[in-house]
């Protein structure tokens, strides 16, 4: 795996944090010192917000996956992902289908000995501080951007992920510090290298945030700030071809029909944004002030790309499992565009805010929930040095504590599979796996249960009436 990318990446972060005093220096001179210190209260609030309530996994995918890409960025410096892995010895490697961005930060903050759920807490809260210093570059008033920090803060769906640890809170914050460096490098044109690098990592954490470049031009940028974002978004754009050509989930021909996707998901997402009460504080003043304000109708045209770019992906239904999330990246332009309209009503907002936020955030998926529950009870009855067969192997690694293999790697090359594990001394036997990732793939899930029933006899070990493992002793053995 080469290191060359998140190396680059590392100085990326490294020039975006010498830059970050000055910048901020920007806010402290355009901030009354009351003004800040709300501002700093606010982003402590929404800490404690986001820490009293524990962390919680909510997507339980790739979280996992995530957390094993920082771990070999922290130890190694190389970036990869583990295919197999648990036993001294045997560990299968593969570049990341993910860009880098994301991973490289957490691995610093890993190295510090920091942790994920906290780095995402970390993040969520300051997006609320950039969402206030966009807000106040843009309309000049900031008693409506602290109102628009304040809904931002408080929103139970960005509360709920800032206590998970996959890259949602990550992503946020690069968005609502992209805004701010863009609207900021606008008064200040000394200011150009901290927005160019702050829109260039933001492409580096998801690939989608490469529509900040569109609205960069839409607010006539310089050069100097969109160049290096273009040639930075060639990184991500590598990967999401080099994912297409492997057929990979998600790139594969059965899963790119954007316009069908589109068609299928948009009105369902727009009912189901019209039916979250908590969302209509935001979606009123961002609309009044759309109408009024140019710079608030940019935001909205950043907020529908979004959203349309959303509905066009394949598993892009707000209502369905844990894509929830990716509405934030719809609501957080319009929360600072709200900014424009809610300075007469800031405090209002605010307590509505507030009784939002006591009322809580979104529980976890009871059935993502109870996968969880049966692996950490059932881990006790995997052969010791048994390879669990699964679909979301990082998973079961973290929470069962046994080696695991991706269900692909072994539909791959099954022989070899055979041969590398029994040369490190790996039990005979395998596990499958069967949660939501294997009931979501039946096609791949029958073809690898026909190619092992061959050679192994099956006996069910353990189930919940949804999740099952199942233990696989090789023919003419006698289990264990």
């Amino acid at each position: 795996m080469s290191t060359a990318y998140p190396a680059a990446l590392a100085l990326l972060l490294a020039g975006w944090l010498a830059l970050l005093p000055s910048a901020l220096g920007r806010l402290g001179r355009r901030c009354s010192p009351g003004g800040l210190r709300l501002l700093a209260a606010l982003v402590f609030a929404a800490l404690a917000l986001r820490l009293a309530g524990g962390s919680a996994h909510r997507v339980y995918y790739d979280e996992f996956e995530h957390l094993d890409i920082a771990r070999h960025l922290a130890a190694s410096g190389t970036f990869a992902e583990t295919l197999a892995g648990g036993l001294p010895g045997y560990d299968v490697l593969r570049r990341p289908t993910w860009p880098g961005g994301h991973h490289v930060a957490l691995a610093a903050f890993l190295t510090l000995g920091g942790s994920s759920f906290l780095w995402s807490a970390l993040l969520s809260s300051l997006s609320a501080l950039f969402v206030f210093w966009a807000a106040l570059e843009i309309f000049d008033d900031e008693q409506g951007a602290l109102a628009a920090a304040f809904l931002w803060a408080a929103l139970p769906l960005a509360v709920s992920y800032g206590r998970a640890s996959d890259l949602t809170s990550s992503s946020l914050f690069w968005i609502a510090a992209s805004l701010a460096a863009l609207h900021a490098r606008d008064k200040e044109p000394g200011l150009n290298a901290f927005a160019a690098c702050t829109v260039a990592f933001a492409i580096q954490v998801r690939p989608e945030n490469a529509l900040l470049i569109g609205y960069a031009a839409l607010m006539r940028a310089p050069l100097a700030v969109i160049l290096p974002a273009l040639l930075g978004a060639a990184f991500p754009a590598a990967i999401a071809l080099s994912n297409r050509a492997e057929a990979l989930p998600g790139y594969s021909a059965s899963t790119t029909a954007p316009l069908a996707h589109l068609a299928r998901q948009v009105l369902p997402n727009l009912r189901w944004l019209a039916e979250r009460a908590e969302f209509w504080l935001i979606l009123i003043p961002a609309t009044l002030a759309a109408s009024l304000k140019r710079p608030a109708a940019r935001l909205a045209a950043l907020s529908a790309a979004f959203f349309l770019l959303y509905n066009c992906f394949f598993r892009g239904r707000f209502d369905t499992g844990t894509e929830d999330r990716y509405a934030l990246s719809v609501l957080l332009p319009l929360a600072v565009a709200a900014a424009g309209a809610l300075g007469p009503a800031a405090v209002p907002a605010a307590l509505l805010a507030a009784g939002l936020a006591a009322a809580g955030s979104p529980p976890p998926d009871a059935e993502r929930e109870a996968s969880r529950r049966f692996l950490e009870r059932s881990a006790k009855l995997i052969p010791e040095r048994a390879f669990v067969a699964a679909f979301n192997p990082s998973f079961v690694r973290e929470v069962a504590r046994r080696p695991a293999a991706w269900a692909f790697l072994i539909l791959e090359d099954l022989p070899r599979f055979e041969a590398e594990r029994a040369r490190v001394g790996s039990a005979p036997e395998l596990v499958l796996y069967k949660d939501w990732a294997w009931r979501s793939r039946p096609e791949e899930a029958a073809r690898l249960e026909s190619a092992l029933s061959a050679g192994y006899r099956a006996t069910p070990l353990a189930g919940n009436g949804l999740d099952a493992l199942v233990l696989l002793t090789p023919r003419g053995e006698r289990a264990r």
